[in-house]
């Protein structure tokens, strides 16, 4: 029986190995997580800064009586028993554990910032010289933020016919 080699069923098949599933040239499928960073990072940002102020306020304002757990709050805090209340004693697991999911989720936002305004600087030179010298870096920035950025990369790589 002979074996045929995957290149030669990708072509067969129309898949290109290493360019993408639809063509050479076309950018490869991205994970969900890789797809949607931004916005992920974005929000759970907000939503552990916001479990963050909850769990350290009742954890600072917490008063058991009895059997019965009650938030003391300060008149100008009183506004959010509402939101505390439901917590209970579980405020204090949430003091730590919010804090050090926001710091993650905040990392993760600025990680992505980080790589974006790199590949830009990247990106944005007109030598071409320049561009075929960093083009290591280039692609795997390209390789690690969404599809959009590759598209770019294989647009600028057409513009100097690399």
């Amino acid at each position: 029986m002979r074996f045929r080699s995957a290149c030669s069923l990708c072509k067969e098949k129309g898949l290109y190995p290493g360019t993408g599933l639809s063509g050479p040239g076309e950018p490869l499928p991205r994970d969900f997580l890789t797809e949607y960073r931004l916005e992920l990072s974005s929000l759970l940002s907000l939503v552990f800064g916001f479990l963050t102020v909850i769990g350290l306020i009742g954890a600072v304002y917490i008063r058991r009586a009895g059997g019965e757990v009650t938030f003391q709050l300060p008149s100008g805090l009183s506004f959010m028993r509402d939101l505390i209340q439901p917590f209970g004693t579980w405020v204090y697991w949430i003091a730590i554990a919010a804090p050090i999911a926001l710091l993650i989720c905040l990392w993760w936002l600025y990680d992505y910032i980080s790589k974006v305004r790199k590949l830009n600087r990247y990106m944005d030179t007109p030598s071409r010289q320049k561009f075929v010298k960093n083009l290591d870096d280039i692609e795997y920035l390209a390789w690690v933020l969404p599809r959009r950025f590759e598209r770019q990369v294989l647009e600028k790589k057409k513009e100097f016919r690399l």
